[in-house]
Formats: structure tokens, sequence, C-alpha cells
């Protein structure tokens, strides 16, 4: 098992190995691939827990993509399952996995957004309609390393695919403020407040997903 240490060591290591610290302003496979989900989530507006969950999905397809090509280090899902031989860890295999991975992650998680993904995807020279499962090729170990992290994070108590209540990430704590904005019943529980509504009314805020404590973590264990 990878360590939260060894994991952002590896992930660090990941980046320097992909150009990441050429220069302040060059821009790598990794960069461009988080600029667009930031992007994504520009356009879509999930909540802050949803933008976490999103961006550390993203980053951890690139890292277990990027592991195959590494002697050592092993993917968050597979260990070192995907690992290839020295003649094929190539900076060019290692980018066309990474992108793979990451397209496919951005994809499941921001569907609406497809369009804008696949341009980053052609104008990288890949396929994006391909979804081979060859680990020979770096697009299958991309697209398989995507997989397993998918297949983990569908189960991981976020409600993405709105099967735990229906309308993905919707609160299925059966939650309740037990405070009012008028009232304060208890000072040590969160209190809603009225906000305006932008027409000259007020509304109640609403606690951003409340079962979030459920959610798997990513690096640190035990502790929901």
């Amino acid at each position: 098992m990878v360590t939260p240490k060894r994991f952002t060591r590896l992930a660090f290591a990941c980046c320097m190995a992909l150009g990441a610290a050429s220069t302040a302003s060059a821009g790598t496979v990794v960069t461009d691939w988080n600029d667009d989900a930031l992007q994504a989530i520009r356009v879509t507006h999930p909540g802050p827990p949803m933008v976490a969950r999103a961006l550390s999905m993203t980053d951890t397809a690139m890292y277990d993509a990027w592991a195959a090509y590494d002697a050592k280090a092993n993917g968050t899902e597979l260990s070192g399952e995907l690992r290839r031989p020295l003649a094929e860890r190539t900076a060019a295999n290692r980018k066309k996995a990474v992108s793979y991975a990451a397209y496919r992650t951005l994809l499941d998680l921001f569907p609406s957004e497809a369009a804008s993904f696949q341009a980053r995807m052609i104008a990288l020279g890949y396929d994006p309609t391909d979804t081979t499962s060859d680990i020979t090729t770096p697009a299958g170990i991309g697209n398989i390393a995507a997989a397993a992290l998918l297949q983990h994070r569908h189960h991981d108590g976020s409600n993405q695919l709105g099967d735990l209540n229906p309308g993905a990430y919707s609160d299925y704590s059966g939650y309740l403020p037990v405070n009012t904005p008028q009232q304060i019943a208890d000072p040590n529980h969160w209190q809603p407040l009225l906000i305006s509504d932008g027409h000259g009314g007020f509304v109640m805020q609403k606690f951003i997903a409340p079962f979030w404590g459920q959610v798997d973590s990513f690096a640190l264990h035990g502790y929901n």
C-alpha cells in the first residue's frame, strides 16, 4: 500500500517527470488537464466538497497512469499490476497514458463538458474514441487506470450517481439543522442564515453535503 507521504512524493515525481518543473510559466500535460478540470468546475458550479473530490480524482487517475511507467511507484487502485517494462518508460508514453486517464475521469465527472475534453485530446494528437484496454499501449494504461478509480469512486459515499438518493451528490443522511436563522437551540451546531435571493427577498442557507464525512478519503484512513 502506498502511504500518504509516499503518495505525495510520488505524485510530485509524476509532475517532475512530465516536465512540470521546466519553467515557471510553461504548461505541462498535467497542468493542462487540471486547467480543463477547473474550467469545467467554473461552468457547472458544483459545491466545494465536490470540487475537491473531482480535482483529487483527476490527479489520482493521472498518477496511477504515470505509475505504470515507473520502476517502483504503485497505483492507488491496482498497485503495480499495470507496470510496463523499461523499454516502454518513455516520456511520450507517460504523457499519452496520463492524458487518457484524465480524459476518461473528467468525462465521467463532467459529461456536459465532453466537447471541451475531446478538443484537448485532439489537440494532443490522441483519439478520444479509443477505449482500448490493452495495457501494452499507453491508451490502454490510461483507460484502465481511470476505470479502476471510477469503479471505486462511484461507490465512495459521495452519491455521484444518485443511487443512494435521487440526484447527483444529493443528501442521503436526512440532515436537518438544529438551529434556525432566528433562534440558536444549540451553539455547538451550525446556524443557517438568511441571505439575499437577488430579487429583494431572502432564502435560508442550506448545508452543502452534510453526508460528506462518509466519503472515502484519498489519503487519511480511519477518520470517516
